[in-house]
């Protein structure tokens, strides 16, 4: 076992599929919506429960690094890179990272040298999208990442069963060459005393086996601990996990939206002026183009009897009934496929057919019998009752 895999056993080993994030969880079905809307995530071969997971998995590393800030670009971006197979992946679970931890309310020592480490890196490689657009949305959204970032460990019982002395140069990297207080911080991940004596075994075998000379650590001193119900403080953090926000932080956000909402509405406007502009344009062009072929087959051949599509489907709307209307509608999707012209306004324009038919007649199918006290209608009889003058 690596020392990469041992980590992630012990800090998070994360969930196998995405509906585990998605569910009861606005902020990470904002994240997903934000990197799949956006397009950010394509031409990531990498699957998203995955994504997610070292995203997490990165958040909960971060705070149990023993020299945050230091190297972060090899310890981290590098790691990433070798366990996912891909730069391009790793980048993405970092913006996804950058972008959690910027956003976060009260960060610790941990992550605040994290996120100002990294950001060179970010600007270097002009690489601050994701990030960016994570931490406008969420504060538009007004959804924030958790206060604390949960260590999701792996049953100690797996861990055991898989332990070889060829894992303790892994532990040995894990535990900082087996610091105490790196160990006492593992040792607190997990609640159940059983499952901490359990896991001070397999580092004391990995110890051992190692052959370290640190004095320092005393496993004796730390099963007394454990046994005085000392290692709780992370099961005791974890009924505190929630989502908020400070005074100032919540200031900082509310400036954030206002400023998301300046260019949010600046896009729609745009978007919606260059979509009426361009089916403006789109529906000249075809009608040019329309012309410009029948003249051509005129030319060609001035004995051929030709109509446009446009006009065929004006003289149908106002002349023919809802059964001719019918048939007509199914010799143009007939043609239009035949000649490969079955496109999405061409297909709207024949469904509209019979509807525009409907309405047309309904303005016709009236009664009107103003002298009429009462009227009997059936299949087979009329009867008027007419007023006596």
């Amino acid at each position: 076992m690596t020392a990469s895999e041992l980590h992630r056993k012990l800090l998070y080993c994360g969930y196998d599929d995405m509906a585990d994030y998605l569910r009861n969880s606005p902020f990470n079905r904002c994240i997903y919506n934000i990197v799949v809307e956006f397009g950010l995530y394509s031409g990531i071969d990498t699957p998203m429960v995955e994504i997610f997971n070292e995203a997490y998995y990165q958040c909960v590393h971060v705070n149990y690094d023993s020299d945050p800030g230091v190297n972060i670009e090899k310890r981290y971006l590098k790691e990433e890179e070798v366990w996912l197979g891909s730069f391009d992946a790793a980048k993405f679970v970092f913006g996804i990272v950058w972008g959690f931890l910027r956003c976060k309310d009260a960060r610790t020592f941990n992550e605040k040298c994290f996120v100002d480490h990294y950001w060179p890196l970010v600007r270097e490689w002009h690489d601050e999208e994701l990030s960016y657009v994570i931490i406008k949305f969420t504060a538009g959204d007004r959804v924030f990442p958790p206060r604390k970032f949960r260590p999701m460990p792996c049953p100690v019982s797996e861990l055991a069963s898989s332990y070889t002395d060829d894992d303790s140069e892994a532990w040995k990297e894990v535990t900082n060459n087996f610091s105490q207080k790196t160990i006492e911080r593992y040792l607190e991940i997990y609640e159940k005393v059983e499952d901490q004596h359990t896991l001070l075994d397999l580092i004391e075998l990995a110890y051992q086996a190692s052959g370290s000379k640190n004095r320092r650590v005393s496993f004796t001193k730390l099963r007394e601990a454990i046994a005085n119900g000392d290692f709780h403080q992370a099961a005791d953090d974890i009924a505190q996990y929630e989502e908020g926000m400070d005074l100032s932080y919540k200031e900082e956000l509310d400036e954030l939206k206002k400023e998301f909402e300046k260019l949010k509405d600046h896009h729609e406007y745009e978007k919606n002026r260059m979509k009426h502009r361009f089916n403006y344009e789109l529906e000249k062009l075809r009608e040019k183009l329309e012309q410009v072929s029948l003249d051509k087959i005129r030319d060609n051949d001035p004995s051929v009897l030709l109509f446009s599509f446009s006009e065929m489907v004006e003289i149908v709307k106002a002349r023919f009934s809802k059964t001719a209307a019918d048939e007509f509608s199914n010799m143009l999707y007939t043609l239009a496929t035949k000649h490969g012209y079955l496109d999405e306004e061409i297909c709207e324009t024949i469904d509209g057919i019979v509807p525009t038919i409907l309405q047309r007649d309904a303005h016709h199918q009236t009664i009107n019998i103003p002298t009429a006290q009462q009227v009997n209608i059936n299949p087979k009889e009329v009867v008027n009752h007419t007023k006596e003058e």
